[in-house]
């Protein structure tokens, strides 16, 4: 979802005023084939949001790749043994370290609406710095792991 975002300088919303503007014009979903409509309007009810997600506007030019996209995003997010909000704190660490704004920006939205107050995207974002920074020192020093990671 990122790479596809912010390889097309979307944002989150798509209507008003967009802090970027899109580099391929984005499905309209009042006009999209009934197919499509249903997943954008099924994602906008998932997210709780006005319109459904820019990049769901974007893969929406594709709509089989749009429908498995959609059936993977919902399968992530509802089913498993971890829940929402912690899933979307992976989701926001995730699209930090890559370096994605549109995900950034989407993930730290629906952390806030699921309940995480500001002390916990604080503590998720120092969690992220803290763990990529081990990880590039000991990528650098070739380190190798001095334990049994499978018991």
């Amino acid at each position: 979802m990122n790479t596809l975002a912010d390889s097309l300088g979307l944002a989150p919303e798509f209507f008003g005023e967009a802090r970027r503007a899109p580099l391929i014009p984005l499905v309209d979903p009042f006009t999209a084939a009934p197919e499509v409509k249903l997943i954008l309007e099924e994602a906008r009810a998932f997210f709780a949001m006005e319109w459904a997600p820019a990049v769901f506007l974007a893969m929406a030019h594709d709509p089989g790749y749009l429908a498995d996209y959609w059936l993977a995003v919902k399968g992530i997010f509802t089913d498993g043994a971890l829940d929402r909000l912690t899933k979307e704190v992976m989701a926001f660490a995730a699209s930090v370290t890559a370096g994605s704004s549109y995900g950034a920006d989407f993930h730290l939205r629906e952390m806030r609406r699921l309940g995480a107050s500001e002390r916990a995207v604080i503590e998720a974002l120092e969690v992220t710095q803290l763990f990529n920074g081990f990880t590039k020192i000991a990528d650098t020093l070739r380190l190798t792991p001095d334990f049994n990671p499978r018991p």
